[in-house]
């Protein structure tokens, strides 16, 4: 039969001689051919039927012999009826048994042609998502280059060191890292305002958090604003603590934000009871990130006064970077930073005459990562890429506490737990998956610091760990 038909046969065993060892089972296939390549079918099987057949007399002995009309089998008279038991067989397939499997071929093939046509078209869409996102991704990624070099270039005049460049440039990095973490975390859907503030003052003033009082409803704030907002708070911040009402035992600050009858959004901060404010001589970058960027980036307004009695600031948020959801008003102050870190007997600063082990593999961020421990008083830091390096460290060398990063490329530093735990080193992970990252069990409560990672978390998070013997998850 032709390979896209319908095979239909009572005598298997006639093709296919192994037959003869089933017969009970299949004696006769009927094929249906439902794809080209590779070759599919659906096979019907007829056990064996022993049937008896009766001829117009027994067809062996006689011959072939020339009468008047021709040949003709001799003798004449032997054409009584004969019997015969036929066995090998199946019932035979009829048409009616045929038509039905055309048509069930016809119907599968249908069937087959509409999923593998659904199949491309979900492929199709799959591929122009995944192009869309490549070029969303490559467009923020420049965004983002270009923001860092941006925040570089602007935060140099007013850096008095490199010290204090380092800082301040870590600082503002560090706030467009926890405005992203804030995206990320709740898969890019709105935040609280009270959140963007709250994140930034705990970030950085930590303790004197609960001389800061927020007031007003519960506003959710877009993601698009997310970035912009950090900044301006987070200078706000920086610039209480270091300058302002923040800067000393007594004075406070009050955010508070309501919602007008134009519907935008008026954010008021005003610091009391610090020392004299003097009105700045010249204007550095972080007073341009406050007085600019909600207006250019979010089309809002900003004013900021510098009063004798305290710096108050203004702003307005327009309809449609928040929205409101009905709620009392709450005025609290915060709590102090929760560190979730086990106390630690050890100075951050001091861990002199250790040996460190850094597994990472991104060279910039291990040589960070190392210039920090150094400072902190280790005597050697030994840096491998791979689980197979750092294996052959920890058998070698001497560690005394380890920075371990999740995923290292195509392997993670899970792998590293039981020799570490068998040597009894405690160690630190640092990962860039956020939230997201689930350390094993035997992983006891170690420590996962989300990257990028602060200096001063990252060194209390190794002095916690040698501390305690063991980590402890941040």
């Amino acid at each position: 039969a032709a390979p896209s038909r319908v095979f239909a046969t009572d005598h298997l065993a006639a093709g296919h001689p192994p037959a003869e060892g089933f017969l009970d089972q299949a004696a006769g296939i009927l094929a249906i051919p439902i794809s080209r390549s590779p070759r599919d079918y659906i096979l019907f099987f007829r056990g064996e039927t022993i049937r008896t057949v009766t001829w117009a007399g027994d067809p062996n002995g006689k011959e072939a012999v020339m009468g008047t009309h021709g040949p003709r089998l001799s003798p004449r008279k032997s054409f009584a009826a004969w019997t015969e038991t036929v066995r090998g067989r199946s019932n035979p397939w009829s048409e009616a048994d045929c038509r039905a499997a055309e048509a069930l071929r016809v119907s599968v093939l249908e069937v087959l042609l509409r999923f593998s046509e659904e199949t491309d078209r979900q492929r199709l869409r799959a591929s122009q998502r995944q192009e869309l996102l490549i070029a969303e991704l490559n467009h923020r990624v420049r965004n983002i280059l270009g923001l860092m070099r941006a925040l570089v270039a602007q935060s140099r005049p007013s850096a008095t060191s490199v010290d204090d460049f380092a800082k301040i440039i870590g600082g503002r990095i560090q706030a467009l890292s926890r405005a992203h973490d804030q995206i990320t975390s709740d898969t890019f859907s709105a935040t609280s305002l009270r959140q963007i503030i709250e994140t930034e003052v705990l970030a950085y003033i930590g303790v004197k958090a609960s001389r800061v009082t927020l007031v007003g409803p519960d506003i959710f704030v877009e993601a698009k604003a997310f970035s912009t907002l950090a900044l301006v708070f987070h200078e706000m911040v920086t610039n209480s603590a270091k300058y302002g009402a923040l800067s000393d035992r007594h004075g406070a600050v009050s955010v508070g934000w309501r919602v007008d009858d134009g519907g935008a959004c008026r954010i008021a901060w005003a610091e009391a009871g610090g020392p004299g404010v003097v009105h700045p001589t010249r204007r550095g970058f972080g007073s341009t990130i406050i007085e600019r960027s909600i207006p250019h980036d979010l089309g809002g307004t900003a004013d900021i006064r510098y009063l004798p009695a305290g710096v108050e600031a203004d702003f307005a948020l327009p309809p449609g970077v928040f929205h409101l959801v009905p709620q009392e008003n709450a005025s609290m102050p915060l709590a102090p930073i929760p560190t979730h870190l086990p106390p630690s007997s050890r100075s951050p600063a001091c861990f002199a005459g250790l040996h460190g082990l850094i597994v990472e593999d991104n060279m910039i961020i291990a040589l960070d990562a190392e210039q920090l421990m150094i400072e902190s008083g280790m005597v050697e830091v030994h840096m491998a890429a791979s689980v197979s390096e750092a294996r052959k460290i920890i058998a070698a060398e001497r560690v005394d506490v380890a920075l371990l990063d999740v995923n290292l490329g195509s392997e993670t530093s899970f792998a590293l737990i039981a020799p570490l735990n068998e040597k009894g080193v405690p160690f630190v992970f640092v990962t860039g998956y956020g939230e997201g990252v689930v350390l094993p069990e035997e992983a006891g409560n170690a420590v996962a610091l989300k990257k990028p990672f602060a200096s001063d978390r990252l060194i209390e998070a190794l002095g916690a760990a040698l501390a305690r013997g063991r980590p402890a998850i941040v």
